[in-house]
């Protein structure tokens, strides 16, 4: 009984599609869920779960191969029940939580129970690829070409299916598909017509009743659900997030009010996406005014500064949200306002859907609205010049416990910095508030950043340009272009005093001045602010127990204050249990490591010595195939985090990445099929490879530099054309090196696979801690590197040439 090739090829395609799309989908149930991106951890899910296939078929690769017929059709079936079963059955036991995760011992387990279910859809779908790849190794590029070309699909299938399904289906939605490739192969199995019917009832009931991610309870959306008849009253999901409406008759607008405003603060409805505050909804009317006629709300805040020294003519809102600082600029009459707002799904839901929200602030005469990110648009706009630049807020009320300590944040590098202060006029200003927290280290770090941007414009009196106040919740920062007056000076402390908040830069500051209102936790905080910017701010950078050097493009992680290094003294000074809220994202990154390391071991590598490795030249081929598994996931981890500056989104950057890289491999694979596996081969494979990379990691960001302000379309378009040449010759080293074994160590050929995926799942965590302690540089390096490894290691792989 044989199957059709083109029925294989097929199933292959469409069940990789399936696949590759389910970790997008992952990826967004996460964020929801938790609060950043996961996307090593997704990826990583993804490689455990075909390392884990792997050494399922080393350890019963003669049944599964007697059997192929019968048991593709099966694991087809099995991988689409486990992609629509997955979502609910990741709470069975409780849900997971990261806050939660050392505080209550439980949570370990959750989070273990939570990443191998996620697995089982890729287990059981790399069993499949795996298996047709070991039955079909002669014609293991065609397979492998459909394999890629599908990943590739799906990962541009996904975005549409986020625009038009809600993201809740998708999951049973995409779970049809390894149903169909099962249905394509389904000959000689009696009653699989009934089987398949009973399975896809699961599907089934997920579309009519789908299952929504249970959200943090320490998320600010649900201390918003918490509120006495507090309701939401919108809800809609795309590839930004999903965005929910919540409204409360005790939720009310006070960010960070002097204690001179008499009125009782407004009740407002609260927009947020993935859980996370997004944005108050102005309403109509009010503006966030406690008249018609008074001052703004925000006035009666740190952030009304900047308006009581130089009232603007022309202001830029930087990720302006819901438009409350738009709202501020226009109190204050300017002639125009440049709204920017990454997020097209809330841009839209305020602009076309619900204006009404916001009293249609994005539809004024003197408002243009731009959906880009923050950086596409200083690029796209070269020569306009602003008198008033409006970052966002930075931090959260009562601190963020670093949650978003792995996350980019490219609008507030050292190099975004660089751009905005090149837009300002002769007197312009940028602002930028940060919220109270201690230990301090966010204002540090835009301090730093900021006198190390005026130094390198040859500007040696910082004090001068840089002017500050604070409050009992924020601190309210101003960049000028040109000195402070003794006018403005005075007007600064005109302002505090009339509010109750307290000068911390002033270039004439009298003791005193800087906690009259509101007395420091620490004064220490004091003397940090002063080295920083009058002193030897190198020394302080190697002195102060947080990292609080300004972040780069090469290191856009501006919440990352903490090290390995630190961590010693930070248990000296504080108790043990506190350091993971200190930056939960850094702390659980190091975790998700030694769980996958720990976890890739246990499931892919010691099953493996049950059969035992045989055959000769063993150690070359667990170096070609760890040198592909370890290079190909630093290479699109990089890809994946530098390309959030270039197309600014998460997921448009993990999807056009995905897409790109799998189908160029894809070709290569496809054309390997056509070559002699020798060595000579390989030698030029494998230097193209690494000559290649070395060449993107010092030419990529120039080349992408020059096409920032492009549209989305035309941007992706550069993006599949400029990673085609290095993922093209990727991809013809996996099927050289399974022919070259398949000629003499065909018993090889599982470990092969169980060693690729073991160090590519390592290698998706691994990368994002280097990145985060030396920067994408060095992870571009490992990746030249190990591919320089594989092509020094195919000269004593197998014995075969295909």
């Amino acid at each position: 009984m044989v199957l059709e090739p083109r029925h294989i090829a097929l199933s292959l395609g469409v069940t990789s599609l399936a696949i590759i799309s389910f970790q997008l989908v992952i990826m967004q149930l996460l964020s929801i869920s938790q609060w950043h991106h996961f996307a090593y951890m997704v990826i990583s899910m993804a490689m455990l779960g075909f390392g884990a296939a792997g050494t399922f078929l080393a350890l019963f690769r003669e049944w599964l191969k007697r059997h192929f017929v019968r048991a593709l059709p099966v694991l087809y079936l099995l991988c689409g029940l486990s992609m629509a079963g997955s979502v609910r059955l990741v709470g069975i036991f409780g849900e997971f939580d990261t806050f939660l995760l050392f505080f209550d011992r439980s949570q370990l387990g959750l989070m273990s129970f939570t990443y191998l279910v996620y697995c089982l859809p890729f287990f059981f779908g790399g069993l499949a690829i795996t298996l047709v790849f070991y039955h079909e190794v002669v014609h293991i590029g065609k397979y492998y070409f459909f394999n890629l070309a599908g990943s590739a699909a799906g990962a541009l299938v996904i975005i549409w299916l986020f625009w038009v399904v809600p993201l809740p289906v998708i999951p049973s939605l995409l779970a049809l598909l390894p149903m169909l490739a099962a249905w394509m192969v389904r000959r000689h199995i009696r009653r699989f017509s009934a089987i398949l019917a009973a399975a896809l009832l699961v599907p089934m009931a997920g579309l009519i009743l789908p299952a929504t991610p249970e959200i943090s309870e320490f998320k600010a959306m649900f201390g918003s659900l918490q509120l006495p008849d507090a309701e939401v009253i919108y809800e809609e999901s795309g590839p930004y997030g999903l965005l929910q409406v919540v409204r409360a008759p005790a939720q009310r607008f006070a960010p960070a009010l002097s204690l001179q405003y008499r009125s009782e603060p407004p009740v407002r409805d609260i927009l947020f996406n993935n859980g996370e505050y997004f944005g108050t909804l102005l309403g109509s009317g009010l503006a966030g005014r406690d008249d018609d006629s008074g001052p703004h709300l925000l006035d009666y805040s740190t952030r009304g500064l900047p308006f009581a020294l130089r009232p603007p003519e022309s202001v830029l809102v930087l990720k302006s949200g819901t438009g409350v600082d738009l709202s501020h600029a226009l109190a204050h009459q300017p002639s125009h306002v440049t709204a920017v707002e990454p997020n097209r799904q809330a841009n839209r839901l305020l602009t076309a859907r619900h204006p009404e929200w916001i009293d249609s602030l994005y539809l004024k005469p003197q408002v243009a609205l731009y959906g880009n990110s923050v950086r596409t648009w200083l690029a796209s706009h070269p020569q306009i010049k602003k008198d008033l630049i409006v970052l966002p807020v930075v931090g959260a009320f009562g601190g963020t416990s670093g949650v978003h300590a792995l996350q980019e944040q490219y609008h507030l590098t050292l190099e975004a910095f660089g751009e905005m202060h090149a837009r300002l006029t002769e007197n312009g200003m940028i602002v930028a508030t940060v919220w109270a927290e201690y230990p301090p280290r966010e204002s540090l770090k835009l301090l730093a950043t900021w006198r190390v941007l005026l130094e390198e414009r040859g500007n040696d009196k910082p004090e001068h340009h840089i002017m500050a106040i604070r409050s009992w919740g924020t601190t309210t920062w101003l960049l000028s272009r040109s000195p402070f007056t003794e006018g403005e000076r005075e007007a600064a402390r005109r302002f505090s005093r009339t509010r109750s908040f307290d000068p911390l830069i002033l270039a004439d500051l009298e003791p005193g001045e800087r906690d009259y209102f509101n007395m420091a936790e620490d004064r220490s905080f004091f003397d940090h602010v002063d080295t920083l910017l009058t002193g030897s701010h190198e020394a302080f950078f190697d002195d102060y127990i947080f990292n609080v050097r300004p972040a780069t493009d090469n290191r856009p992680f501006f919440s990352h204050f903490m090290s390995p290094g630190s961590i010693p003294e930070l248990r000296r000074q504080y108790d043990i249990r506190e350091l993971p809220y200190m930056e939960l994202g850094f702390i659980m990154a190091a975790v998700t490591l030694v769980q996958i390391v720990l976890a890739s071991v246990i499931l892919i590598i010691l099953p493996l010595f049950r059969v035992g490795w045989q055959g000769t030249r063993r150690r070359w081929t667990f170096l070609y195939f760890a040198g592909i598994g370890i290079g190909f996931m630093f290479f699109e981890m990089v890809l994946i985090q530098k390309l959030v500056l270039y197309l600014g989104q998460p997921v448009y950057a993990t999807a056009a990445v995905l897409a790109a890289l799998l189908l160029s491999s894809g070709a290569g694979s496809f054309v390997s099929s056509r070559l002699q596996a020798d060595r000579r081969t390989l030698l030029r494979t494998g230097g193209a490879i690494v000559l290649l990379i070395v060449l993107y990691a010092l030419l990529l960001m120039p080349l992408l530099d020059v096409s920032m302000s492009w549209p989305l379309l035309a941007r992706v378009a550069n993006v599949v054309i400029l990673l085609a040449p290095p993922a093209f010759f990727m991809g013809m080293m996996f099927p050289f090196g399974l022919r070259r074994l398949s000629g003499s160590n065909d018993t090889q050929i599982p470990w092969a696979c169980g060693v690729d995926s073991c160090l590519s799942v390592s290698a998706t965590a691994l990368a994002t801690m280097i990145a985060l302690e030396t920067g994408f540089g060095l992870v571009m390096g490992v990746a030249a590197g190990a591919y320089a490894l594989t092509t020094l290691a195919s000269l004593r792989l197998g014995g075969g040439t295909g």
